[in-house]
């Protein structure tokens, strides 16, 4: 049963930001410990490639899960992180999936103290909105950005849409720029890469998620 609350409570409270820097707070806003957001747009726009440039910054306030669902380990997702200068995060910071299920996932959450979690993508993970709100709500302390594939410049499938609604910053990239709807404060759209630059990052067809858990399995 969810609690009751004061005005005057909620007026006293003071909440915990993250201390990200000048550029990152005019893209997203100054958010909280335990934020969330959700990353969408068309294919080869830059999501994944936004996604790894935010991880750097966080990795400064705490470790970082990337669950790459799609791409895993990989020459595509090497090259992402080449473009983004990835080797500058400490090793300790920055931990990635290969393609891991809803439930290897939560067993990695239990085990590692990973602050910020990323899920590229809502799509090929099968990410369900009651998934979604079982991990904020375990996890309240801990912040989930969720990738997800756009259909008509929104977020693509039943699940994309709702959990559109939950998150507290909504972030659209295209044509490698982002821009974010935030409740974290005003923000400026946030040039990725040039748009000439995106066939750098090893652009690929990818394998579908089952696809690939009968891959793991096997």
């Amino acid at each position: 049963m969810g609690k009751t609350f004061s005005h005057h409570t909620l007026l006293k409270k003071e909440y915990v930001t993250i201390p990200i820097s000048e550029e990152w707070k005019k893209a997203i806003g100054e958010p909280e410990v335990g934020f969330t957001a959700l990353i969408y747009g068309d294919s080869g726009s830059g999501k994944t490639t936004f996604c790894i440039k935010l991880t750097k910054e966080l990795a400064k306030h705490g470790k970082v899960y990337y669950n790459s669902c799609e791409q895993g380990e990989s020459r595509s997702l090497q090259k992402v992180c080449q473009f983004c200068d990835i080797h500058e995060v400490k090793k300790s910071q920055l931990m990635f999936g290969d393609r891991d299920t809803f439930e290897e996932m939560l067993e990695k959450l239990k085990k590692n103290r990973a602050k910020f979690v990323i899920i590229d993508s809502l799509q090929y993970a099968n990410l369900t909105t009651a998934q979604y709100k079982l991990l904020i709500e375990k996890y309240p302390k801990k912040a989930f950005l969720i990738i997800s594939w756009s259909k008509g410049g929104k977020p693509k499938g039943e699940y994309g849409k709702a959990i559109e609604y939950m998150v507290d910053i909504k972030i659209t990239v295209h044509k490698g720029v982002a821009k974010a709807a935030s409740r974290f404060g005003h923000t400026e759209p946030y040039k990725i890469f040039d748009a000439p630059q995106k066939a750098q990052q090893g652009q690929t067809h990818s394998i579908p998620f089952n696809q690939t858990l009968n891959q793991k399995s096997s």
